[in-house]
C-alpha cells in the first residue's frame, strides 16, 4: 500500500511538474512536458512581439533585443521561446521578470507558474554570418492535474534576416579582388592575343 501511494506521489509530481521553468527534454521539439492529458490547441491568440526587429529590418549580430510574448486579454501561466536557424538554435537569453535562460541558454522559460501576460525577454543575436532566425515558442494557459493541461506549440515568429553582417562586405571584397585579377590576365595576356 505504501508503494502505491509513492508511486502516486510520483507520477502526481510529474504531471503536474515544471511550475519554474520547462525542462530541458522541451528544447528539442519546443512543446510542454507536462504528461497527463494534454490539449494541444492552434490558432492561437498568443504572439511574440519582436517588432524591435522587425522595424530594424532585421537583427544586428551581438546586439541585445527586447521582445515580448503577449496574449493579448489572455494571461499563460508557462513559456518556452528559442531563436532557430533553421533547426540549430541561435542567439541567447538572459534572465528577467519572470524569466530564466533554458536550453543551454539558447532559449527563455517561465520562472513560475502564476499567470503573466507581456513579458519581456532580453534576446542576444548571434554572430555574424548566421544567417536568418525564426522564434519558435510554445505557451502554457493551463496546466491542471483535474482540468488537463492546454498549451500552444510549435507557434513561430517572422522570418528576422540579419542585417550589418560583416558576411556580405567579406564576399563583396572577394568578388572585386577575383575580377581584378581577371582584369589583369586579360591585360596581360587577353588583350595582347586580340
Amino acid at each position: 500500500m505504501i508503494a502505491i501511494a509513492a508511486l502516486f506521489l510520483v507520477c502526481l509530481a510529474y504531471v503536474q511538474a515544471n511550475p519554474d521553468g520547462a525542462p530541458l527534454a522541451a528544447c528539442v521539439n519546443i512543446a510542454p512536458g507536462h504528461g497527463g492529458i494534454s490539449q494541444l490547441l492552434a490558432n492561437s491568440s498568443y504572439s511574440l512581439n519582436v517588432s524591435q526587429l522587425t522595424a530594424a529590418g532585421g537583427y544586428t549580430p551581438g546586439r541585445t533585443y527586447t521582445l515580448v510574448l503577449t496574449g493579448g486579454a489572455l494571461q499563460y501561466k508557462g513559456l518556452l521561446v528559442q531563436g532557430r536557424n533553421g533547426s540549430t538554435p541561435v542567439g541567447s537569453f538572459a534572465a528577467g521578470n519572470l524569466v530564466k535562460p533554458a536550453c543551454s541558454n539558447t532559449a527563455v522559460t517561465h520562472t513560475n507558474n502564476t499567470l503573466k501576460n507581456n513579458v519581456p525577454l532580453i534576446w542576444t543575436a548571434p554572430a555574424a554570418g548566421t544567417g536568418s532566425v525564426v522564434f519558435s515558442y510554445a505557451v502554457v494557459v493551463q496546466n491542471n492535474l483535474a482540468a488537463g493541461n492546454i498549451y500552444y506549440a510549435t507557434l513561430t515568429s517572422p522570418v528576422i534576416a540579419e542585417v550589418g553582417s560583416n558576411t556580405s562586405v567579406a564576399q563583396s571584397s572577394m568578388t572585386s579582388l577575383m575580377l581584378l585579377m581577371l582584369l589583369g590576365m586579360f591585360a596581360v595576356h587577353g588583350i595582347a592575343a586580340y
